[in-house]
């Protein structure tokens, strides 16, 4: 009986999929509908999921499930962090990425800091866990800010847009060396046991320099294979999947096992490639592993969302207090798009710009990977308040952002950047 049980809910859980995919093929088409939002629908089916029974995994059920939870939004990231590298399709112009820098170098490091100080003060959480929450929310998300992001080669890629595409791509690697200061202050018995030297020239210095010098050679490697006598572009061939998967695995793993940041690896080798595929006959190549890596994040978004939704239909609605609600509105409505708007004064077009930018920080499933990337490297006094607020935020986030994001950002659009 037991066997038959299992067997039902396999071939349920293989249906549900099935359509979330189908679901998600008619996306284009309901883009611009501005009361459907296809990320809350695959949430709400998957708490349904839970109310009927069907097992699943949180990080509470144990080390191995935060493990599985942790590759799975592994690979999502990564997908989507080529396919932010692939999208951008502006020169290398340092000026044009002003807005990116001000966001990266000042926003996010004075986010880290508030979020820490309300999860310290507010939520009463340790040193560690109070730095991880800021860390795991401080990054705009790459894979659910689709709808804020520049559409790929070829397409419109207006400055806000530019700058939102660019500031997911890359902080979600430079946010790393915090989400590894998290992990040392766990294991530190103090703040004077903490090696604050070894953290910055190894986690923060190195680490970043390694990632970004993966992700150039790797981009340069690519590219001399892809328009080289046996390469795809020369050959007329079309394999762009493979070719995307490949040149995403191997900045990661190289990246990885240098102990760099292999997410800043894959969103700087993509943008390598492109650069080093200039005064080519690349525009075509570009925009078919744009495309590929769109739909295979699509297919992993899916999964991974109907997921979340069956962990808050199982645990966290239950456990959210009213502490936790004024923090994830605080996080969403005042410290992102306060910090952001004044990072940026006198950059990023007009001041239409800079509120979409601020505001359109949406939070997703890269936090849910640098949680339970820190809680299997560590272990974390009160890991269950940050999994809890992060939730919550991230599920804010999902509606607030999702249901404003298609009207909002076509007001007041600033000119095309060159």
């Amino acid at each position: 009986m037991d066997a038959l049980i299992l067997e039902n809910q396999t071939a349920f859980y293989y249906s549900l999929i099935g359509v979330a995919l189908l679901i998600m093929s008619i996306r284009p088409a309901l883009q611009h509908k501005r009361l459907i939002n296809i990320p809350i629908l695959y949430l709400l089916v998957g708490a349904l999921m839970t109310s009927i029974g069907l097992p699943i995994i949180t990080p509470s059920s144990g080390d191995l499930a935060v493990t599985v939870i942790e590759r799975i939004s592994e690979i999502i990231v990564i997908i989507s962090l080529a396919g932010a590298g692939f999208a951008i399709d502006v020169g290398t112009n340092w000026r044009r990425w002003i807005p990116s820098w001000c966001l990266i170098g000042i926003a996010m490091p004075l986010t880290i800091g508030a979020i820490f100080i309300l999860g310290w003060q507010i939520a009463g959480m340790s040193l560690a866990s109070a730095v991880l929450l800021g860390a795991a929310l401080a990054p705009t998300d790459p894979v659910l800010a689709r709808a804020v992001q520049v559409g790929g080669p070829g397409k419109k890629q207006d400055g806000a847009r530019v700058a939102l595409t660019s500031e997911a791509g890359l902080n979600d690697g430079l946010a790393f060396p915090f989400v590894w200061l998290a992990i040392g202050l766990a294991g530190a018995a103090s703040l004077s046991d903490f090696n604050w030297t070894q953290w910055f020239l190894y986690d923060a210095v190195y680490r970043t320099v390694a990632g970004i010098a993966v992700g150039v050679g790797c981009g340069w490697f690519i590219t001399k294979i892809l328009f080289g006598p046996l390469g795809d572009a020369t050959n007329e061939r079309g394999n762009p999947v493979i070719v995307l998967l490949s040149s995403t695995f191997v900045a990661y793993g190289f990246a990885e096992a240098l102990h760099g940041y292999g997410f800043l690896s894959v969103f700087v080798s993509a943008r390598a490639s492109l650069v080093f595929a200039q005064n080519t006959t690349a525009e075509p190549y570009e925009k078919m592993a744009h495309n590929s890596a769109d739909q295979i994040e699509a297919v992993l978004m899916a999964v991974l969302l109907l997921w979340f939704g069956a962990y808050i239909g199982a645990e966290l609605w239950h456990q959210w207090t009213w502490t936790d609600l004024a923090i994830a509105l605080a996080i969403l409505l005042i410290i992102r798009p306060v910090i952001a708007f004044l990072s940026m004064i006198r950059t990023c077009g007009n001041w239409r710009d800079r509120m979409k930018v601020s505001f359109f920080g949406i939070r997703g499933m890269g936090s849910i990977f640098y949680i339970a990337y820190a809680q299997t490297h560590a272990d974390f006094d009160g890991i269950v308040d940050v999994w809890r607020i992060a939730g919550l935020t991230i599920l804010l986030s999902i509606v607030i952002h999702g249901l404003l994001a298609d009207h909002f950002m076509e007001l007041g659009q600033s000119e095309e950047v060159a």
